[in-house]
């Protein structure tokens, strides 16, 4: 006697191929894999990333947001030649809400906005741009040492949503429009 289990592996099984089958058919293309149809994809998208410059961006929050983008657009140390150039502009605010009756503050909203534009070093032209923003909240207690550790996380948390955002929109753009620009990849070098 087979059991309901057994009876669902194969329609299971036939909905996974044919899921499998419809994402190839619509277009779908993997954005850091690589895809025997297009060999190269996540090569070339991950050349361009490590051909971005980030120029310095002013104060703290800044800095930590360069060092986080810089580790993700290339994560291993790269000396490959710098074709764009990325420049940022962070602005941060706050926002307090759960308010008491006593009209403390008892929780806070951080939230940071990126500005961005990539340029391509050779000739100025900007290539991309765009904005992206974050909300990482944070308790605000009596402890005014554990408060300021509190948003500082925060502002961390929301660096790192940042950069990853960012990093992903760079992507998308050098898996598409932005595909062929720039480096010296090996679909150009077969052109």
């Amino acid at each position: 006697m087979l059991s309901s289990k057994t009876m669902h592996r194969p329609t299971l099984s036939l909905m996974a191929v044919l899921l499998a089958i419809s994402l190839t058919a619509c277009g779908y293309r993997p954005l850091y894999g690589t895809n025997p149809s297009q060999q190269y994809t996540g090569t070339v998208v991950n050349q361009h990333l490590a051909a971005i410059q980030i120029k310095p961006i002013k104060d703290r929050a800044g800095q930590m947001m360069r060092t986080t983008l810089s580790q993700k657009l290339a994560p291993r140390a790269s000396r490959q030649a710098k074709v764009y150039d990325l420049y940022i502009t962070l602005d941060e605010n706050l926002a307090t809400l759960a308010v008491e009756e006593s009209a403390f503050a008892t929780r806070a909203n951080l939230g940071l906005r990126a500005d961005y534009r990539l340029v391509r070093v050779g000739d100025g032209l900007e290539l991309l741009q765009g904005s992206t923003k974050t909300v990482s909240s944070y308790n605000i207690v009596t402890s005014d040492f554990a408060t300021i550790a509190a948003k500082d996380d925060a502002r961390e948390r929301a660096i790192e949503n940042l950069a990853a955002a960012m990093r992903t929109r760079l992507a998308v753009y050098f898996n598409g429009p932005g595909r062929n620009i720039g480096t010296n990849t090996p679909e150009q070098r077969n052109q």
